[in-house]
């Protein structure tokens, strides 16, 4: 077996590397000991493997590749392949396998047939296939190391320009606005704008790969800020409340698409940009590139997702007694998404298109309350409850620890820091 093989040499490795530096230990109380008698650590390793005794290849997955035909290309049989992909049912699928990520081969010789391929899903884990007989798959999950960091910075010409001075990724970018859409306009940024964050970064062999859950957030417009803090509660799917306890992500989302603009407004007079005539539009238009994901403003149940007339693909969700909501032009629905299907705030229900009466990829957001169609920005919308008791006090303590290291972080403009700004938090 690969996995067993590869798991038994690193294992028998480890061991051995423990055993001889017992020895040494006991060796050089005794007498310096020599050259010869010291064990040799192969460098270079990579997933495992010495690299310096192997020959390594490089394939980049394009569009249209398929695993079989490459690896017949590097010398294997059907048969093999065939065996290669049997091994691989029930540790990694195949059918995932990624455009734009690499495979590497391992071969003892320099146009040799590969003896063991490698590919990286993610920066957290590898898959190693060994292409000989047993011809097993092994799915290898690395050491992540954690750590609280914090980071800040200026809008000088857009949030996004903030983020990327200040070298922050787009999955920490996502997080933020998550957290803050419900108590922040992105869509209205401003200069000066400012922000501070406070998030788990992870590291694989020293280098970050990935950011975990956000601990803290603030973003200030004009003077007044807005706060988001994670407290974790037994049993509770709500993890994130603003500084006086109330949900961070209020009862309705300000939009259903992330990162997009508002193109077309409710407006009960608009000209209508195929059909040429003047006519009612009661929904928000947000324009987005093809594909992208639509979430639903609230948690409720599906009534329709379905296509009609000018609509094209559409879902219409009921809220509760009073609230409705509907999502038009869809280019197409999110697994699981029909009549009577129950959706969470936030989860995707479908993805933006043109279909029906569409100049282009958008999708026109309509709201409903009590039976009547209006403008859902100038709603002032219910407030979710604040926690109480003694869960509230609990939260005081959490919060105001975590002031503490808001407050710590200094803000960070392009090219220049306000202050000496220390990325790493202490716990």
């Amino acid at each position: 077996m690969v996995a067993s093989g590869v798991a038994v040499s690193l294992g028998l490795f480890a061991a051995t590397l423990q055993l001889t530096s017992d020895r040494q230990s006991a060796a050089m109380l005794l007498a310096p000991p020599t050259l010869g008698e010291l064990s040799v650590v192969p460098h270079n390793m990579r997933w495992g493997f010495a690299l310096d005794e192997f020959q390594l290849s490089e394939t980049k997955l394009a569009s249209g590749d398929v695993l079989g035909e490459l690896l017949m290309a590097k010398g294997l049989t059907y048969p093999q392949v065939n065996s290669i992909v049997e091994q691989s049912k029930g540790k990694f699928n195949i059918s995932s396998m990624r455009i734009g990520h690499e495979l590497f081969f391992l071969s003892k010789q320099a146009g040799a047939q590969p003896e063991f391929m490698v590919y990286e899903p993610s920066p957290y884990e590898y898959v190693v296939f060994n292409l000989r007989a047993p011809y097993e798959v092994n799915l290898v999950k690395r050491d992540v190391k954690t750590e609280v960091v914090a980071a800040s910075g200026v809008l000088e010409t857009s949030f996004w320009q903030a983020l990327t001075d200040n070298g922050l990724s787009d999955e920490l970018a996502d997080g933020m606005i998550d957290i803050l859409a419900s108590s922040v306009d992105f869509y209205h940024q401003k200069q000066g704008d400012r922000f501070k964050v406070v998030y788990e970064q992870h590291f694989v062999e020293g280098k970050a790969v990935g950011t975990g859950k956000i601990i803290a957030a603030m973003y200030e417009r004009e003077g007044k800020e807005s706060y988001a803090f994670n407290f974790e509660r037994p049993g509770e799917k709500t993890n994130y409340f603003d500084y006086d306890g109330r949900p961070a992500r209020k009862a309705f989302l300000k939009s259903p698409v992330k990162f997009s603009r508002i193109s077309s407004r409710y407006n009960l007079n608009r000209l209508h940009p195929i059909l040429g005539y003047h006519k009612a539009h009661f929904g928000t238009d947000y324009a987005a590139p093809h594909g992208t994901p639509i979430m639903s403003v609230a948690e409720g149940v599906v009534e329709e997702a379905t296509r009609r007339g000018g609509n094209g693909l559409f879902v219409k969700i009921r809220h509760d007694q009073t609230y409705e909501s509907q999502y038009l032009h869809m280019s197409g629905f999110a697994k699981g998404i029909r009549a009577g299907s129950r959706v969470a705030q936030g989860q995707t229900i479908g993805y933006v298109g043109s279909t029906g009466l569409a100049t282009g990829p958008h999708v026109c957001f309509r709201f409903w309350k009590n039976g009547k169609q209006v403008d859902h920005l100038r709603l002032n919308l219910p407030q979710p409850q604040p926690i109480t008791g003694e869960a509230f006090e609990n939260f005081k303590v959490v919060r105001d620890s975590l002031m503490q290291k808001i407050n710590g972080v200094q803000y960070k403009t392009h090219g220049h820091t306000s202050e000496s700004t220390d990325s790493k938090v202490v716990p």
